[in-house]
């Protein structure tokens, strides 16, 4: 006896059918060989990495991050910098007014007298 199976029919895939340019049919037909796929699971996973490439929800490379870390220190180093250049040109220009100026002409000493 042959027990009759049952059939999920939410497990049941559905069809899409789509025409493409015999240039882009052999590039596909390429890259799936390449990846030792599908046709269909060639399509799917290439649909899923090109949504989350546009949603930004990927892991950026070794190398990437290294160079992005790389920037952020030089960023980071140049703002130090310029805030300690900004403090050495202030006290010079504050040392040069106080040289050529001389004597506070607002204080005089007070010699007791009125």
């Amino acid at each position: 006896k042959l027990e009759k199976k049952q059939v999920n029919n939410e497990a049941k895939s559905e069809r899409i059918n789509c025409r493409v340019y015999p240039d882009e049919h052999a590039f596909v037909t390429y890259w799936k060989d390449e990846f030792d796929m599908s046709m269909t699971e060639f399509l799917m996973e290439s649909a899923r990495h090109y949504v989350k490439w546009r949603c930004q929800d990927y892991d950026l490379p070794t190398a990437e991050i290294q160079r992005l870390n790389q920037m952020i220190d030089a960023v980071q180093s140049l703002t130090a910098n310029q805030e300690r250049l900004t403090q050495v040109v202030t006290s010079g220009f504050d040392s040069m007014i106080g040289i050529m100026r001389g004597d506070n002409y607002l204080v005089d000493e007070d010699k007791g007298g009125l």
